[in-house]
């Protein structure tokens, strides 16, 4: 009994750690230099655990990137009054966020369109 006790014991003890890394902040994935990118709106998740917009960006040569602009859960941007309606597929715009440690990555601080209208899905993260 004592040993099957002392089992569990220790297998809880071992597996706790790996429970923890299931949750990440901004910090694990994101750095705090902030980058820009223009380009077009290609897709917009509003979903959970992130919402996202996936825009490609075309440089001087024509060759295109996508890049993935993470922004906070959805629930989270709901509870917040915040809806991604204003993000259409095909509109031209400038990201500003916080540079991802993966490459084409972001984490959105704002959106900038072409006509200078700013959406900031998240202001107090600013």
């Amino acid at each position: 009994m004592k040993k099957g006790l002392l089992l569990i014991a220790l297998l809880s003890f071992l597996s706790f750690p790996f429970g923890l890394s299931a949750h990440h902040s901004t910090n694990a994935n994101f750095t705090q230099e902030i980058i820009s990118v223009n380009g077009v709106i290609e897709r917009v998740r509003f979903q959970n655990p992130h919402a996202s917009v996936l825009i490609k960006n075309t440089d001087e040569q024509g060759k295109e990137t996508f890049w993935l602009i993470e922004s906070g859960a959805r629930t989270t941007l709901e509870r917040q009054g915040v809806s991604l309606d204003i993000l259409k597929v095909g509109a031209k715009v400038k990201a500003t966020g916080r540079k991802g440690r993966r490459e084409f990555t972001m984490y959105l601080r704002e959106i900038e369109f072409e006509d200078g209208t700013v959406f900031i899905p998240q202001p107090d993260l600013n």
